[in-house]
């Protein structure tokens, strides 16, 4: 017979309704010897709770949901196992949801995230990683269409609760390193979206654009057409045909710096001798390059568990006040940068 609460009260000499607030965790004052003993019989009979009927006593559904514009990405990948693994420690469900963007931050047009099927879902929470600067439909401070919320990355919504990774120190730190080992001409290699960073600014694109005039040179960019490492190799070999090679390259992320790299070496430039590069998202393939990249990178693990308790006081106490963290990432330097 299937192990019901009926039967694990039974055996547990102690009412329904108790077995029913100890394995929903229904914040009641119950025993300590009492909570322990039903939790050890439910383990020992294989109780398997009834989402359906925990949803009708606690009004919770033990389920949250991610939602990202880019789940193609190793790096947001990332983000999704460590998210992943508090709801594991916490016996929650993850859901994971794309975000549609209509337009990608065009300069001077509104762009507006789709929420809809989002919101139609039964979560507790929501946690949005690296949301583009948008209107988000349903929004009300840290609820979206009553759903506690919050957002992490290197770009949040500070309007409601965040954690937000700050790249400004790091970003500045690898330019100057490429040029303290020599670099004379440091191009950044960027997605084609660029007209976005500008009037976000982003905290990359002003760093170089800091250190590049505190050098007296002149920023150069290379604009590929997405942010995947696959979408580099053409833009680069057309750029170097044209322009020539720079000899130290700061990537947008890890992915296009992979992409980069790999074309550098069809194109015969020696890494670092040649080109020194630098990445940035910390994504672990950078260290199995050969030689590894140098990278920027975010405290990913401290972030994600930062976001997931900032989530469940939220979910406790809808009325907090708003929520935020700035958490610093930091440099590392490894082969493809040292000469």
């Amino acid at each position: 017979m299937k192990p019901s609460v009926r039967l694990v009260a039974e055996r547990a000499k102690v009412s329904h309704a108790t077995v029913s607030r100890v394995l929903n965790n229904v914040d009641v004052r119950i025993a300590p010897e009492t909570r322990l003993r039903v939790e050890r019989i439910a383990s020992e009979m294989g109780y398997q709770p009834n989402r359906n009927a925990r949803a009708l006593a606690t009004g919770r559904t033990q389920s949250v949901a991610l939602w990202a514009t880019n789940l193609r990405s190793v790096y947001y990948g990332e983000y999704i196992h460590f998210i992943h693994e508090e709801t594991l420690r916490h016996d929650y469900d993850l859901m994971v949801s794309g975000a549609k963007v209509p337009q990608y931050g065009v300069v001077g047009k509104d762009v507006t995230l789709d929420t809809s099927k989002l919101m139609s879902w039964p979560v507790d929470g929501i946690i949005a990683v690296d949301l583009p600067r948008a209107t988000v439909p349903g929004m009300k401070g840290s609820l979206l269409g009553g759903i506690p919320f919050i957002n992490v990355g290197g770009y949040v919504l500070e309007s409601a609760d965040y954690v937000q990774v700050d790249f400004t120190e790091p970003a500045i730190e690898a330019v100057q390193h490429l040029a303290t080992v020599g670099c004379r001409r440091i191009a950044y290699l960027v997605p084609d979206w660029f007209e976005w960073f500008i009037p976000s600014d982003d905290p990359r694109l002003s760093g170089y654009k800091s250190v590049m005039a505190a050098l007296g040179q002149e920023p150069e960019f290379i604009v590929s057409p997405n942010e995947r490492r696959e979408g580099v190799a053409s833009v680069l070999a057309a750029y170097i045909e044209q322009h020539g090679c720079p000899d130290g390259i700061f990537c947008y992320n890890d992915e296009m710096a992979i992409g980069a790299f790999l074309e550098l070496r069809k194109l015969g430039r020696r890494i670092p001798e040649d080109v020194a590069l630098v990445g940035c998202d910390g994504i672990r393939e950078s260290e199995y390059l050969h030689p590894p990249l140098t990278t920027i990178m975010p405290p990913l693990e401290e972030m994600c568990s930062v976001a997931w308790s900032f989530l469940m006081k939220r979910i406790q106490d809808p009325t907090l006040p708003l929520q935020a963290a700035r958490l610093k990432a930091r440099l590392e330097v490894r082969g493809s940068s040292q000469r």
